[in-house]
């Protein structure tokens, strides 16, 4: 298979497959990632995301299929280790050696070929543009999470990668740390020219990020697309429901809304578009409709209340009008919904 714009391309897979057993773990028909541009892989837990990383990265071989960096495919051992000199990884644990976090620098540069001479400067200008410049001599053991992964990132940015692969880099970061930390790496990437492809499940950290969206959903590429075309319109119910859409029957929905019928299938309903106990009238907002909560949850300052209206919706809710208000499962509430922002079949692409 040709894909578009492999051979300008930093990293080009061609109907690659990684198997385990008899079944495909991973399948990417055509991908192509052009020089500075950053992708986004989505998907949950075992869709198939370091997988991919692995692969397009010359770490994992495949079964099927074919992976270019920078126009060329890996001959042998030797051709894969001069192809990925040109790149770098950050994965989700910093793996830093048992050395200072100037010394992890400075060996990273040396197997880069960076002569001794201007190793040290140039790993601790890297340390300072990360934040750690006065950690240059503290060792691993000593650093909290968020301190060893930006030493990870200045060693992997301080090679001058063509491009980085960051398999879930801030999962394991507190939200402030992760918070400043993926606001840092939005400015380097752009200020370096750098193309990354990130692994990620943080959808607020992929619509930040990325030129482009990666949807996975059991190994096979469900959606590609612009954070704007992925997010305005789902695939189908798979990429939606990974989105956090509410996927309804959209005869149901209408129904419920008092909205004159459509065409049959199912109706995305985002979180924002949905409002709870809100009897103030508010433009393009149907209802409301009698429910009852069947569920809150909650992170990082933001809630959502799920209400079963006949199907269950999901509300954005500040967590502090959760807790004022004693939004709770079991209780009757009433929602809108904001129609203009429901995803109708018709709208959909299939």
């Amino acid at each position: 298979m040709t894909v578009p714009g492999a051979e300008h391309a930093v990293l080009a897979l061609s109907d690659v497959r990684v198997r385990r057993g008899r079944r495909d773990v991973l399948h990417v028909p055509a991908l192509a990632v052009a020089p500075g541009e950053t992708l986004a892989v989505l998907g949950a837990n075992g869709a198939g995301k370091s997988t991919l990383l692995l692969a397009g990265a010359l770490l994992l071989p495949v079964d099927a299929g074919t992976v270019l960096l920078f126009g060329e495919r890996a001959r042998g051992p030797r051709d894969a280790v001069r192809l990925r000199r040109a790149t770098s990884t950050v994965f989700q644990e910093p793996g830093l050696l048992d050395m200072t976090a100037r010394r992890n620098v400075e060996t990273a540069l040396g197997l880069h070929g960076v002569p001794r001479g201007g190793r040290r400067a140039r790993a601790d200008g890297w340390l300072a543009r990360l934040g750690v410049g006065h950690l240059g001599d503290a060792r691993p053991h000593t650093l909290s999470g968020g301190e060893a992964q930006r030493v990870s990132l200045a060693r992997a940015f301080a090679v001058g990668p063509r491009l980085i692969f960051l398999d879930e880099p801030f999962s394991a970061l507190d939200p402030a740390s992760r918070a400043r930390l993926v606001g840092d790496l939005a400015g380097l990437l752009e200020s370096e020219g750098t193309a990354a492809v990130m692994a990620t499940h943080d959808l607020g950290e992929a619509r930040l990020l990325a030129d482009r969206l990666l949807v996975l959903i059991d190994g096979r590429v469900a959606q590609l697309g612009t954070p704007h075309e992925v997010f305005g319109r789902p695939a189908d119910a798979a990429v939606a429901g990974f989105l956090g859409y509410a996927v309804i029957d959209a005869a149901l929905l209408r129904s419920r809304l008092a909205l004159e019928p459509g065409a049959p299938g199912s109706a995305f309903v985002p979180p924002e578009a949905v409002r709870v106990a809100d009897p103030a009238p508010r433009a393009h907002h149907a209802g409301p409709v009698a429910g009852r909560i069947v569920a809150v949850l909650g992170a990082a300052g933001l809630g959502r209340v799920v209400v079963d209206i006949g199907a269950p919706l999901a509300a954005e809710v500040r967590i502090e009008r959760i807790r004022d208000e004693g939004l709770r499962a079991g209780e009757a509430v009433q929602v809108t919904v904001d129609v203009a922002r429901v995803i109708w079949p018709d709208a959909v692409s299939r």
